[in-house]
């Protein structure tokens, strides 16, 4: 029966894409091959809009995506009488490093089934994080990126090293600094857990960092001065046990240029015929970087940028702390959709992350895959990559006509190139002018749960 479907299922899509190269646009065309390949391999691929679920207009009723302090005091005090339906593990709170409340500085978990680990997610000298818990360098076959979506072994190592179930366990990420920067550095662990197939119903993240957590609604949650000890498993878990391929959440850069070229007329599988470019690097009082004024592009080498600034064409200015209160907290649902509409989102677009490196947009991102239930997915690499795919300019890194250069009117808007002894010859590392793909990691990610 499974083969018989398989068989239908390609041929409706070849018959589809037959149909498209005459000119019609047929989406659903291109998700029948996704549903097809889904069957021959035992993995589910899931599109934009399926990973996009939408939070209650109260936050206090949300049992997974943007949760509060009380949810969170309830499940802490006695998670086995009420965790959340389809959740059969333990409560795994991943706390971005320690609160500066003295005697307070984590949760307090039972180190049974609520347990609390301080995960740092940017520390160099981890040998397990590599610099940032969840983010890596690697090659899209394009180039090196600065630091990306972070592969299936280092996720491994992250699951075994604190004992997470992916299936069962529901993992709640709380950041622990008065800081806006802190906001987006934790979430960058949910969209990877999201990546890497995680289901919507065992990913939570904590409205508001600890410090306010431990002054105004102690009463909810017990606090400690420790943590747990991780149990640094050796392959008890591994990301290949989850059977859902969520790969779409991360575009390549020829995906990016493919929907900047036809917004509103789209044929990338997995996405809404008409996508959002929604660009996170202004904040409160500065466009700077959005207007290409500012340098927002520096790398690895100290005062050296990408060749040059500008932002993608078509791109909406979307100031990410304005998605938050003055307490670090993401203000109220019917806000966020009024401050999308007001930018001219609209409701079945699929938006498109960015900021310079995918961390101020990891904020942005999470409004509205969680928050909204707005379809979304990023571009990982953002500006610094963007940026530095010149074909022109003082120095030129791709040929005139390479199908990855960016600074050329049909991509790119304000363009500003940075003089030449300031651009750094070496970003993107390693970049092969001739390149013929830029999806090499999510065509690794897919293969490794295959």
């Amino acid at each position: 029966m499974k083969t018989n479907l398989l068989y239908k299922l390609i041929a409706l899509t070849t018959a589809g894409f037959i149909g498209a190269c005459g000119g019609a646009k047929n989406n659903d065309t291109q998700n029948l091959l996704l549903a097809a390949l889904a069957l021959s391999s035992g993995i589910k691929v899931n599109t934009a809009t399926e990973l996009a679920k939408e939070s209650n207009d109260d936050y206090n009723l949300n049992q997974y995506g943007l949760i509060t302090p009380s949810t969170l005091g309830k499940w802490v005090n006695n998670w086995s009488a009420t965790k959340p339906a389809g959740v059969n593990g333990k409560l795994v709170i991943l706390q971005n490093g320690a609160s500066a409340t003295v005697g307070k500085e984590y949760i307090a978990g039972n180190g049974n089934d609520v347990v609390v680990y301080s995960f740092t997610f940017a520390d160099g000298a981890s040998a397990l994080d590599g610099g940032d818990g969840f983010s890596q360098k690697r090659s899209s076959g394009l180039s090196d990126t600065i630091s990306i979506i972070a592969n299936g072994t280092k996720v491994d190592a992250i699951l075994n090293r604190y004992g997470i179930d992916p299936n069962n366990d529901l993992v709640v990420f709380v950041s622990s600094a008065n800081a806006n920067s802190h906001v987006q550095g934790t979430l960058r662990g949910f969209y990877t857990f999201r990546y890497w197939g995680f289901d919507h119903k065992n990913l939570a993240f904590l409205n508001g960092t600890l410090p306010r957590l431990a002054v105004t609604d102690g009463n909810f949650v017990p606090f400690s001065s420790t943590t747990n000890t991780p149990p640094s498993y050796t392959n008890r878990y591994t990301i290949k046990s989850v059977r859902v391929d969520n790969t779409i959440l991360m575009l390549p850069v020829e995906d990016v240029i493919t929907a900047v070229k036809n917004p509103n007329n789209v044929t990338l599988a997995g996405l809404t015929s008409s996508v959002f470019i929604s660009d996170a690097r202004s904040s409160s009082g500065s466009s700077n970087e959005y207007n290409g004024v500012a340098r927002s592009t520096a790398s690895e080498v100290a005062g050296k940028y990408a060749g040059f600034e500008g932002r993608i064409r078509g791109a909406k200015e979307l100031r990410w702390t304005d998605l938050l209160d003055t307490e670090f907290r993401f203000k109220s649902k019917a806000d966020l959709k009024a401050y999308y509409a007001g930018k001219g989102y609209q409701e079945g677009q699929t938006a498109i992350q960015l900021c310079r490196t995918n961390n101020r947009s990891q904020v942005t991102g999470f409004s509205y895959i969680a928050i909204l239930g707005y379809p979304s997915t990023y571009y990982d690499g953002s500006w610094i990559e963007w940026g530095s795919l010149t074909g022109g300019g003082p120095a030129a890194k791709l040929p005139a006509d390479s199908p990855y250069r960016t600074d050329v009117p049909e991509l790119s808007e304000v363009i500003t190139y940075n003089v030449a002894g300031d651009v750094d010859p070496n970003l993107p590392t390693n970049l092969n002018a001739f390149a013929t793909t830029s999806r090499k990691i999510v065509e690794e990610d897919k293969a490794y749960k295959r």
